[in-house]
């Protein structure tokens, strides 16, 4: 693609592997000036120096935990620092709570509120300012396929990924005026080291049978449609969820 990111500075957390390492190294790939955080700093290292062998571009990395207000503080002013500003920010951050309701406990549900939401509304409140200040910016909300159809024994992953997309739609229209474009990017099954750990052989096999196309989607597939909302090919799109799931949904 040819989307004329080098003028941008992108942010994208949980980006030490999977789909947040594919879309650092996309929107490297398009010219964007890429800040990744993670938790474990040789991970996030080696993913660095591996997106920047392929694309030339250095790569600004914060180890730290996005739960944490004042990790993601010390995140946005040490970008701001070395980079200058923050024109497009990702929210990757994530993790699956396997469990039916009576099976969980009120740390469980508040581990995932914490991971799956907060942290996003809490990085993204730091962001606006500047994103109004240039009267431009991009935010994406990595949410999943269980937002919008329940899977199950998901049922605390359900209803906080379906907060984020509720986030996403209700900032996007409080940000228009502002020229922000806010959208959610739901995934279904893509190859990612968090599923291999996630899925048994025999579930990997079951689901596969669900899957219109018959395959788990690849990293890039869903990285490249992250960049494309990030540039101004997609500049009248703003409030939508958009499911790539190799057709897995079934509702209108």
């Amino acid at each position: 693609m040819n989307l004329n990111l080098n003028d941008k500075v992108a942010i994208i957390t949980g980006a030490s592997e999977g789909l947040g390492k594919a879309i650092a190294l996309s929107l490297s790939q398009e010219g964007a000036k890429v800040a990744i955080s993670a938790r474990r700093s040789e991970a996030l290292r080696q993913t660095a120096e591996e997106i920047t062998s392929i694309t030339k571009q250095p790569v600004l990395t914060f180890a730290g935990d996005m739960t944490d207000a004042t990790q993601i503080a010390d995140f946005i002013e040490k970008v701001v620092h070395e980079l200058g500003m923050v024109h497009i920010l990702v929210n990757n951050v994530g993790q699956a709570t396997r469990g039916e309701l009576l099976s969980l406990k009120q740390e469980d549900w508040q581990k995932t509120f914490d991971i799956n939401l907060l942290s996003a509304v809490n990085i993204t409140t730091k962001v606006i300012p500047l994103m109004q200040r240039q009267r431009w910016g991009r935010i994406i909300n990595i949410s999943a396929l269980s937002g919008k159809e329940p899977g199950e024994e998901l049922v605390a992953s359900n209803v906080v990924k379906a907060g984020l997309v509720s986030f996403s739609k209700t900032l996007a229209r409080e940000l228009a005026p502002d020229n922000i474009l806010v959208n959610c990017v739901s995934p279904g099954l893509i190859e990612s080291p968090q599923n291999e750990r996630y899925f048994s052989a025999p579930e990997r096999e079951e689901v596969l049978s669900k899957i219109p196309l018959g395959r788990f989607g690849q990293p890039e597939e869903f990285a490249n449609v992250v960049a494309f909302l990030c540039s101004e090919q997609a500049s009248y799109l703003t409030g939508v969820n958009l499911l790539i799931d190799g057709g897995t949904s079934r509702g209108l």
